[in-house]
């Protein structure tokens, strides 16, 4: 669209008098909703000191036995403070407590003795006299107790007998045998290995219950080799992660590199797409010629026709490519001036990191509260009935009020976290507009940064708070459909049309939250330059974006395929060097080097997302601020320099 005013798009902004940049006579915007904010961080605070009182973290914890004791604690019929670690002895979770792990060889399986939900049971003469340990507490006085005598869990002392029978019960009964097991967050777990005897034993497969040792065997491994190379999965994952991210940037400025990086990447979908067609075809013109034919007339036209459309696409991406050239040319003018005005003040990127400290500090409180409203469920007794054998097994089970806290305690989680996201946006757009808007880049610096936090905390906390808040409705009301899409599920999973109906729900409301998302961060925008409320810089924010429709497409197409490269480029050069140099120094220390590598190349990434959520947000900063600066001013009194005063100059303001 062009710039003329049209009703349709609002009136193009004028220059308030004496504009000189983002105003420093800024007023308090959407109190209202800050004021909402804080109530709502004391009704959270309210609710977890209410939980911490009368909830118990362990039962959530430490893991339940099938009697309703918490393994670990004294919070049950018995005390269980000295036997912390779960054994289960069937597929629905239920087991017994027990002092310690039983721990004796990998792969150790003794199937002649058995866990049960009474004691440990032997078969005389035939159980291991040297296997591991089991230090179990007393059942014996258990309404629930169940234990094992010959007839019911070891028929004709015969293993194949004993897994049909009504104590082990195909491993849903009240006995399972006894193995070598690892302990990971207090439960004891059985590893493939082992399983695999008892599988030869009984002659039956029960091999899905290995899946968490093998798990854990990772996880420990790759925790020592971690622990092994941590000096270079820091250095590299925090440090060097920053020096390139800023690095790339500074490239980005080299004449001719943004242009060719761009370019090369568009023409190359371009190409990919037309060779998609081009091998379709081939593919269909092979599959004609062969004798005897192996594929189907259908197959082969489907294949012909589907080659056709991509050239079809192909050509209307070449035709989108060369209507959008001026624009793509704009925008890589924007991506320049953008990485010019990060460069300028390197303390921007810092603020990611104050943001990140905030949301851990946020999710640490939170997850204590969190925990213990979670433990103010009732312990519920359940039967579960296979093979004419019953066993008990327990689980929770919450009344309204419990649940009503923890939906509210979610939507504070989405709130606030957005909160402290939005924040962040205003600082940057603040800053970067401040950029932007002076004619002297040599003054702007960390004093530009700090005052932009100073004038977003004092001033736009309401408006981050309102555009926060609408995301959260929208957060809480997705996760209340896809909880009431699991419970129907659970009592009908077959129904194909309620299936549909939720997903329909989710998509409607994912669509609806990007674009509120993309709307929020214009409106943070022209907050950060005018210092208007949320609804007034949406409002504006939102005729800008129709007014200059097709600059958007374009800018938002370039900034992706720069973030895209970005990413992927740092966390691959990362990565490599890191591996270079580890397999150089510290290989014979551990069992390998691809986990470090791999959680460096991770880290890296999470730092490059962090930098570049700078990036885009300062890229949509100093597109809002051109299309304002052109629409406000002409000629000389423009503040765009470089290549965007050079687009200017060639195709008029």
């Amino acid at each position: 669209m062009g710039k003329n005013d049209d009703e349709d798009t609002g009136v193009k902004m004028a220059a308030p008098d004496g504009f000189d940049g983002p105003t420093n006579d800024r007023v308090c915007t959407d109190v209202l909703c800050s004021l909402l904010f804080i109530a709502m961080l004391v009704v959270m605070t309210g609710i977890g000191i209410h939980a911490i009182e009368n909830g118990d973290y362990r039962i959530v914890l430490y893991p339940l036995d099938y009697d309703g004791n918490v393994c670990g604690t004294d919070a049950g019929d018995i005390d269980m403070t000295n036997f912390p670690y779960l054994y289960r002895v069937n597929y629905l979770g239920g087991g017994v407590c027990m002092k310690e792990c039983p721990s004796f060889t990998i792969g150790y399986a003794d199937e002649y003795t058995l866990v049960t939900y009474g004691g440990v049971y032997q078969v005389g003469g035939l159980a291991d006299e040297n296997g591991p340990l089991v230090i179990m507490p007393d059942y014996s006085d258990s309404p629930n107790v169940q234990t094992c005598t010959q007839e019911n869990c070891y028929p004709n002392n015969n293993p194949a007998e004993s897994f049909t029978s009504s104590g082990v019960n195909y491993g849903n009964g009240y006995a399972f045998y006894l193995t070598d097991t690892t302990s990971y967050l207090h439960r004891c777990f059985t590893s493939t290995e082992a399983y695999n005897v008892i599988e030869n034993a009984v002659g039956e497969s029960i091999s899905d219950l290995g899946d968490a040792e093998d798990a854990t065997s990772f996880i420990s491994e790759l925790y020592s080799d971690l622990y092994s190379a941590r000096d270079y999965v820091l250095g590299f994952g925090f440090g060097v992660s920053v020096l390139s991210s800023y690095a790339y940037t500074y490239f980005l400025r080299i004449p001719g590199l943004l242009f060719l990086i761009i370019w090369s990447s568009l023409l190359a979908s371009l190409g990919l797409i037309g060779f998609i067609g081009y091998y379709s075809f081939s593919v269909a013109d092979n599959a004609r010629d062969e004798d005897p034919q192996v594929y189907s007339d259908e197959e082969i036209n489907g294949l012909r026709y589907f080659g056709i459309f991509m050239f079809v696409v192909a050509g209307l991406y070449f035709l989108f490519l060369c209507a959008m050239r001026k624009r793509i040319q704009l925008s890589i003018g924007i991506v320049k001036e953008t990485s010019r005005a990060v460069q300028s003040m390197p303390t921007l990127l810092l603020f990611p990191i104050v943001q990140t400290v905030c949301i851990i500090i946020f999710v640490i409180v939170w997850l204590v509260y969190a925990v213990h409203v979670a433990s103010l469920g009732e312990i519920e007794s359940n039967e579960f009935s296979s093979n004419g054998v019953t066993v008990m097994y327990r689980t929770f089970n919450y009344d309204d009020e419990t649940r009503g806290m923890a939906l509210f305690l979610l939507f504070s989680f989405f709130w606030t976290s957005e909160f402290i996201g939005a924040v962040g946006s205003i600082v940057i757009a603040r800053a970067i507009a401040s950029w932007y808007f002076t004619r002297n880049k040599g003054s702007i610096g960390t004093l530009t940064v700090l005052n932009a936090i100073r004038q977003s905390l004092w001033y736009h906390m309401g408006t981050a708070a309102f555009g926060s808040l609408v995301i959260a409705i929208i957060q809480t009301i997705r996760a209340i459909v896809a909880y009431i899409q699991k419970k129907i599920e659970e009592v009908d999973s077959e129904n194909a049309f309620v299936k549909c109906i939720a997903c329909c729900f989710q998509c409607c409301f994912a669509c609806l939250e990007k674009c509120m998302r993309f709307i929020n961060k214009h409106a943070y925008i022209q907050t950060a330059i005018f210092s208007t409320n949320f609804c007034i810089s949406a409002k504006n924010g939102f005729f800008l974006i129709l007014r200059n429709f097709g600059r958007i497409g374009a800018i938002s197409l370039v900034s992706e395929v720069v973030v895209v490269i970005g990413k992927i480029f740092i966390a691959a050069v990362t990565g490599a060097i890191a591996y270079v140099l580890m397999d150089n120094y510290i290989a014979d220390e551990v069992e390998s080097i691809i986990g470090p590598t791999v959680v460096v190349m991770l880290l890296t990434y999470i730092v490059a997302t962090l930098f570049f959520s700078i990036f885009s947000m300062a890229v949509d900063t100093v597109l809002q601020c051109f299309i304002a600066d052109e629409e406000m001013f002409d000629g000389d009194d423009c503040y765009a320099e470089g290549s965007l005063k050079e687009w200017i100059d060639d195709n008029g303001s």
